[in-house]
């Protein structure tokens, strides 16, 4: 599968884990704040907790982002998540999505759905925004037992021609209001995804014309 990450993201690693945060740990030990020291370890631990159950789930990309919001300049942050899951035989690619739309339906997903055709075929998005809990962070506000906080999502699942692969494509956002400004980000991404080589990516073809 070949995917576009849109401006804005720093990719975070799916292999290699824990000596990417060791090497991590010891970077903010030595020249982080101490307000970063004192929440470092916590914050790793729950990265690494985060990144070893997506290598897990099958991701291939995952990564953070940092925008300015159109709304009011504020800047606000993202994770984007990419996974692929492979089917032993192939299917109608709107038969996945439907087999997709009935398993959320039984598990009690609630979300917004919408069934589009894109240039490079069909494609399901849902969207919704989740209570998830807030976490107490060390050296920041003490929360609550208890307390969450609206995260916005939005997925895209994308089949393959022969519908023995799926793309899906994840953004999350804590800053729940501004969400929607991703729509048209995941769209454009969710369309640009292939399950070819692209022949440009191959020097010696785009040479030769």
């Amino acid at each position: 599968m070949w995917f576009a990450v849109p401006p804005g993201y720093a990719s975070l690693p799916l292999e290699n884990i824990p000596e990417t945060i060791e090497i991590t740990g010891k970077l903010l030990g030595e020249l982080g704040t101490p307000q970063l020291r004192e929440s470092g370890d916590f914050v790793l631990e729950a990265l690494r907790t985060f990144l070893r159950t997506l290598a897990d789930r099958r991701a291939v990309y995952c990564g953070v982002g940092r925008h300015r919001s159109a709304i009011n300049d504020q800047l606000i942050s993202s994770s984007l998540v990419v996974t692929l899951l492979e089917f032993p035989d192939e299917s109608n690619p709107r038969l996945v999505l439907a087999n997709l739309l009935e398993a959320k339906a039984d598990a009690d997903d609630v979300g917004q759905p919408d069934l589009v055709d894109l240039v490079n075929g069909p494609a399901m998005f849902f969207e919704r925004t989740v209570m998830m809990p807030a976490p107490a962070i060390p050296g920041q506000h003490v929360l609550a037992e208890g307390v969450e906080s609206p995260v916005w999502q939005l997925e895209a699942f994308v089949p393959s021609p022969q519908g023995d692969k799926l793309a899906t494509i994840e953004v999350s956002t804590s800053f729940a209001e501004h969400g929607p400004q991703y729509r048209a980000m995941l769209v454009a991404m969710a369309s640009g995804v292939v399950f070819e080589e692209p022949v440009d990516s191959d020097p010696l073809a785009a040479l030769l014309g």
